[in-house]
């Protein structure tokens, strides 16, 4: 008798496992089954945020880490329109659920049994609240916004904040305000440039590697010389980094305009770190040579079109004027306004326009025509196309990719250079609130300076608060 009660109740227990077990799978069928419906009751969105399907979430997905799966639902949030809550959050689950009262919504993600990954175990995805309603969403925060804007920050480093606003507000219909997508942009630049110390931290290497791959250069120089800038430049005469001391013919140039290249270069890369900064400019330096080399071979004249314009117009002018040879290389070129003198030996005109623009003139022109030379052969060197070709055959060689630096150096490849130096970015007291970064563009400065008029003594240079003239009592 004891031994069949004992079968009967082994009997109910294995019953009642089986019973729970059935349940189980009848409570997984159901969740399944809502989430399959899920889209029928989904909360109303605009036709710009990305659809249901696009973030569709079932029981055993998995996810790498929870960081991943955090920020995963984060974007199912802002895609769906509703608040996320996190109930608990550690090393070994992840569950969160609608912020409303009352709503259903809720997924729980445990992490799977020896591997590091984590799946989902539960899953009710039926929502019954409103959702968010407004443009204000609680998940877009900074980290959100660095993170959506990275790819185009990799594109544009220009990406301003108010395009960023912009872009939020037509793609996810999520509004954020003006600093979280500074500082959603700051932190993404970071990521992807890296930071200020990052790049004073590098520029050794990188200068190791543009002296390497491009020998010959003056950043060899500057390595082996002191980090001292003002001694290195008190080594070279200032004839040759100074204009003021320039002492060759200007041939008409009175300004570096190559000055104003670069200064317009280092407003679309004033952003990046310095070695990000270099690399810029030596790609549009790269660009710049293959550009005008291949622009050089076109030419089939034996000066450049500015030139041969110059020399065109010359010409043209010449035929007005009256030639008088003197001898073999004097000549006396006569007009209705005054007389000029031309020595096309020495070539030099008593008007000065060919020495200081080194393209004969008007009378030179005439003169040389009237002897049966060719004009265009009395030009400076430096207005040739063989002097172009020549001054852009040089190549700018490339520098490989910052992750083979370390191997590079490791075989001995350096060539001696001070790798291993520490550079700081200068130490500057950053000012309160956001930092200004426009910057005056060299047009700003050519613009002519407004001029102030007495109202008293009507004479410039002074207003009539600082007039000295006395006034004069009826």
């Amino acid at each position: 008798m004891f031994i069949l009660v004992f079968v009967q109740r082994q009997a109910l227990i294995i019953s009642f496992i089986r019973l729970v077990k059935l349940l189980r799978r009848m409570r997984v069928l159901k969740a399944s089954e809502k989430y399959q419906t899920m889209a029928d009751n989904a909360l109303v969105v605009p036709d710009n945020s990305l659809s249901l399907q696009d973030h569709s979430l079932a029981i055993g997905q998995e996810f790498p880490d929870v960081d991943t799966c955090r920020r995963t639902l984060k974007e199912i949030a802002i895609a769906l329109h509703f608040d996320l809550r996190i109930v608990k959050s550690d090393r070994s689950r992840f569950i969160a659920k609608c912020s409303k009262e009352g709503c259903p919504w809720r997924v729980h993600i445990a992490k799977c049994p020896g591997v590091p990954t984590f799946s989902i175990r539960t899953l009710h995805g039926e929502h019954t609240c409103e959702g968010v309603r407004d443009h204000h969403h609680q998940q877009a925060s900074v980290t959100w916004v660095a993170r959506s804007v990275e790819t185009r920050l990799r594109a544009d480093p220009q990406y301003k904040p108010t395009d960023i606003l912009r872009d939020i507000k037509e793609q996810h219909g999520v509004q954020v305000s003006y600093m979280q997508a500074w500082r959603g942009k700051e932190r993404s630049m970071a990521a992807v440039h890296g930071t200020l110390d990052e790049g004073y931290r590098l520029l050794p290497a990188y200068c190791e590697q543009v002296r390497k791959t491009n020998p010959g250069t003056k950043m060899a120089e500057m390595l082996e010389i002191s980090q001292d800038v003002m001694q290195w430049f008190s080594r070279f005469p200032p004839r040759l980094w100074a204009i003021a001391y320039f002492e060759g013919v200007r041939y008409g140039h009175f300004s570096l305009r190559v000055t104003e290249l670069l200064y317009n270069w280092a407003l679309d890369c004033h952003e990046l770190p310095m070695v990000q900064m270099m690399e810029h400019f030596r790609q549009q330096l790269t660009n710049w040579f293959s550009e005008r080399r291949n622009t050089g071979m076109s030419w089939t004249s034996t000066l450049v079109p500015s030139a041969e314009k110059v020399v065109l117009e010359a010409i043209s002018d010449s035929r007005c004027y009256q030639v008088l040879r003197a001898n073999e290389v004097e000549f006396e070129i006569v007009s209705t306004e005054r007389t000029n003198i031309v020595d096309i030996r020495n070539r030099h005109c008593s008007c000065r326009r060919w020495q200081l623009f080194g393209l004969p003139c008007a009378h030179a022109a005439a003169a040389l025509i009237s002897c049966g030379q060719d004009a265009y052969l009395f030009a400076e060197p430096c207005f040739t196309v063989a002097s172009y070709r020549e001054t852009y055959s040089q190549t700018i060689q490339p520098i490989p990719d910052r992750s083979l630096w370390k191997e590079l150096a490791a075989e001995g490849e350096g060539g001696g250079a001070k790798v291993d130096m520490l550079i700081r970015p200068p130490k500057t007291r950053r000012p309160p609130g956001r930092p200004k970064k426009k910057v005056l563009r060299i047009e700003n400065f050519k613009r002519p300076k407004r001029v102030v008029q007495c109202g008293r003594c009507r004479l410039l240079g002074h207003s009539q608060k600082k007039c000295t003239l006395q006034l004069q009592l009826p």
